[in-house]
């Protein structure tokens, strides 16, 4: 691994040879689109936990309305994607998010939890309608070698806006509560702003991108890929062998996945909490040191993109996996300095990031012409998993609040095993294989 890993320092691979011309201008509508993201979820999760002081139940069904809304989109998005025009999709996915931060602005404004909710679902329905054709054409316009990469603009891009709605959220919300403490139109007013943000992000990728662009493979020389591979299937192997194999491996891969979304939905919703528990800090405070953790994995997405595409697969979800379950319970049990919480978070976003980029370059690998099917049901089987999670979270928060994390340490090692066979199993008879690379 070390070896590839100072080749790829060495390579110097031309921008055509990884993405399309306009592979930028569908990158750039994530940063307008991501501005809210940090500072409405910090909002809203402080809002209900400290505000108006609800149980843990009342904090773990905002995420749950969030999801579901994304999940009744999944169910008909994928299909959607693979036949009707990305870019309108795109463009209406910007729509609807901008339409429900203007729902749960005025929902603080009225101090409606009701409110809160209903724009939270729309607020799901909206973004599953926006990312699940901007995935499919990300795969498009990438390189199958440098797909991993192309994700990791995707979030480099994502952690810029989040940086900048951050520093634009916190600086009015902090400036209003300094002096004019009561005014809550003014001090939550970034939130209808970032809605406002969304309605100009749709419109300018409408006109700038073409989606008949895609990627095309340049032809120079091969290189065998090192990946270690499932059962290969010959000749005289049964179209039924395949078949199983293959439902399998796809079981294996998408129970994964389910069982990992309940997984982070069990203790993510919870995090912010447990610091207002553990610190008696103001709450403009903690975002400065929460904001890092959240970011920083993002900024540094492209470099993670790159270093995905070329180590092992099984090796990198096994480590990531080990090392994250470790951080959790060292962040739970053992940290009281904001500092260090803001420095192991980071660690943690950081794993999290690089074993996800692994995973979703594999399986947009499976299928070129159900490719959009493909992102759907990933987005399906997460959705229901992030509906789940942080209902029994929000249910064991209230009976002790580290037991959310206990869980999620357990069943993130516990899931390895599914990840590593499913890979192993699907590995030699996906469509995009990467058995002849070339030396892009």
């Amino acid at each position: 691994m070390q070896s590839r890993l100072k080749k790829l320092k060495k390579q110097s691979v031309p921008h055509s040879h990884k993405f399309t011309p306009d592979f930028d201008s569908v990158i750039f509508i994530v940063l307008w689109n991501s501005l809210g993201f940090f500072f409405v979820d910090f909002i809203l999760v402080y809002m209900i936990s400290q505000v108006w002081e609800g149980p843990g139940l009342a904090i773990g069904l905002y995420p749950a309305f969030l999801t579901s809304g994304g999940l009744i989109s999944s169910l008909f998005i994928g299909y959607l994607a693979d036949h009707v025009s990305k870019q309108k999709l795109v463009m209406i996915g910007s729509f609807g998010r901008g339409l429900s931060y203007i729902g749960l602005y005025s929902s603080i404004i009225l101090q409606s939890l009701i409110g809160i909710y209903f724009s939270s679902f729309l607020l799901g329905l909206g973004a599953m309608l926006f990312w699940v054709p901007l995935d499919t054409l990300i795969s498009e316009k990438s390189s199958k070698y440098h797909r991993s990469s192309a994700f990791g603009r995707r979030r480099f891009a994502l952690g810029i806006g989040q940086v900048i709605g951050a520093i634009v959220g916190l600086t009015i919300f902090g400036l209003a509560n300094l002096f004019t403490p009561n005014n809550t139109l003014l001090i939550y007013l970034a939130i209808p702003l970032f809605g406002f943000a969304n309605f100009y992000a749709g419109i300018r990728f409408f006109l700038t991108v073409d989606e008949e662009k895609k990627f095309q493979y340049p032809k120079e020389s091969i290189e065998k890929s090192e990946y270690p591979s499932g059962p290969k299937i010959d000749d005289a192997t049964s179209h039924e062998k395949i078949k199983h194999l293959f439902i399998l491996g796809t079981i294996l891969l998408f129970l994964g996945l389910i069982l990992g979304a309940i997984n982070v939905g069990i203790y993510r919703p919870f995090i912010l909490p447990i610091i207002f528990e553990k610190m008696n800090e103001p709450a403009t405070l903690i975002s400065w040191f929460y904001l890092p953790a959240t970011v920083v994995g993002t900024l540094i997405a492209p470099r993670l993109g790159v270093i995905a595409d070329k180590i092992n697969p099984y090796l990198t979800i096994t480590i990531t996996s080990i090392i994250g379950g470790i951080v959790t319970w060292i962040i739970v049990f053992l940290t009281t300095n904001l500092w260090i919480f803001s420095i192991l978070l980071i660690i943690d976003n950081t794993i999290m990031l690089t074993s996800g980029f692994v995973l979703i370059n594999f399986l947009s690998r499976i299928s070129e012409k159900h490719r959009g099917k493909i992102f759907g049901l990933i987005t399906t089987f997460e959705s229901l998993g992030m509906i789940i999670g942080p209902i029994l979270g929000g249910l064991v928060y209230d009976i002790n609040f580290t037991t959310p994390f206990i869980i999620s340490i357990l069943v993130e090692w516990a899931l390895i095993p599914f990840f590593v066979f499913g890979i192993w199993i699907l590995n030699p008879q996906i469509v995009e294989t990467l058995e002849d690379k070339t030396s892009q």
